[in-house]
């Protein structure tokens, strides 16, 4: 049988990461996943609150029948009321819709805004599933270079000056996926001053923020919108936990409603079991204590893999210092190449992700790499950090 796929589909590649994670064995030490620590999921309130429910025939009927595609709204309403509350995050213009993770938000928002040809401008390097996602919409992408602080705002006015079909800019604001770097407030006023200037939107993927673990809290960009001009992707994934594929959208309750109807084209809704558990959760529980506790398990093992780092790395050899999130950017010498890196690193057992995979030119040399700390023990940061000192060393001839 021969398959005639759609255009949209012959150029799309599997994501890297999820390819990798699937050849890592028990042996492995994983610093390619990006996976919280199941040590940060609350298991046992989880479980007391699953047992509550099935307990209780009455309701739990109605909890496994199908849902409204807006949301469990007893979650809707603690969600909203929290990141408006303690985030100033949402408006009276805005309403929010839970969605199947944070991945689904980025890709509903794509479904709404996105005709062929259109432009989505991007950091770069940036998540590759929002890349892909935006490539399965047949989107061109726009790279601007990152910097420490955020997007080099030269670069990003240029490309508003001279893409286009600019539909959206997106932006990973806190703790950014790879490189760990979080835009500064002065560069998100700029941003969005620039948005309101060209008149386009801008995707702010935020799963990480509440992950903070030294600094100043930086607000979200969403927070600095009067216009309805920002949509906010959220997530439970890294605070609650992954496999619940729980995440949310915050935005103009117009742009919400295409979203909705994008949403029934999808999946209906989401999982209503688990929203209603995660409203359960945040009804009894202190989910800042819970968050709190996570920040201390990632800050210790932050620390602990930025240390190997210094110590045991080239000093060419850079690397980002990120106050909170998931992961390390590190950078070899210029004209490397993080991919041949990383071949030479599965070998020893240990997995990383080459930097190219998170370029919109997928193809050419990149001498990034991302780590992440959070999957990985204590005990295999040394031992992988070690491994991954001697590749490096190896690589380059030293």
């Amino acid at each position: 049988m021969e398959f005639h796929f759609s255009e949209r589909m012959l150029t799309l590649k599997p994501s890297v990461i999820r390819e990798i994670l699937k050849s890592v064995t028990p042996d492995m030490i994983a610093f390619a996943a990006g996976n919280p620590s199941t040590d940060t999921f609350p298991i046992d309130e989880m479980g007391e609150i699953a047992n509550g429910l099935f307990a209780d025939k009455g309701r739990i009927a109605g909890i496994l029948q199908y849902g409204v595609s807006e949301g469990y709204q007893p979650l809707r309403q603690l969600c909203f009321d929290r990141m408006r509350g303690k985030y100033q995050t949402g408006g009276e213009q805005d309403e929010l819709i839970i969605t199947s993770g944070g991945q689904q938000a980025i890709d509903l928002m794509s479904k709404a805004m996105l005709d062929p040809g259109d432009t989505v401008i991007v950091e770069g390097p940036s998540f590759i599933g929002s890349l892909n996602t935006f490539r399965t919409y047949q989107a061109h992408l726009a790279a601007v270079p990152m910097q420490s602080d955020g997007m080099d705002l030269d670069a990003l006015e240029h490309s508003l000056k001279t893409e286009k079909n600019v539909k959206f800019i997106y932006i990973i604001s806190t703790f950014q996926n790879p490189s760990g770097y979080t835009t500064s407030l002065e560069k998100r006023r700029a941003i969005l001053e620039l948005a309101r200037k060209y008149d386009v939107l801008i995707l702010e993927d935020s799963p990480y923020f509440e992950l903070r673990y030294e600094g100043e809290y930086v607000p979200n960009l969403k927070s600095l919108d009067t216009e309805g001009r920002v949509l906010f992707a959220g997530s439970y994934s890294k605070i609650l936990s992954a496999g619940i594929r729980l995440g949310y959208a915050i935005g103009h309750r117009d742009l919400i409603a295409k979203l909705v109807i994008g949403k029934q084209a999808t999946d209906v809704h989401t999982n209503l079991f688990f929203q209603v558990v995660a409203a359960e959760y945040m009804s009894r529980y202190d989910l800042d204590a819970h968050i709190e506790k996570a920040r201390g398990i990632y800050r210790e093992k932050r620390d602990l893999m930025l240390r190997c780092l210094e110590e045991k790395l080239p000093q060419d050899v850079t690397f980002s210092r990120p106050q909170g999130g998931l992961f390390v950017w590190m950078e070899l010498p210029a004209g490397s190449d993080g991919k041949a890196l990383a071949a030479l690193t599965v070998e020893q057992k240990v997995s990383i992700v080459p930097g190219n995979c998170f370029m919109v030119d997928d193809e050419k040399v990149n001498p990034g790499v991302r780590l992440n700390y959070s999957m990985p023990s204590k005990e295999q940061i040394e031992r992988g950090t070690d491994i991954l000192a001697a590749c490096i060393r190896k690589y380059l001839g030293r």
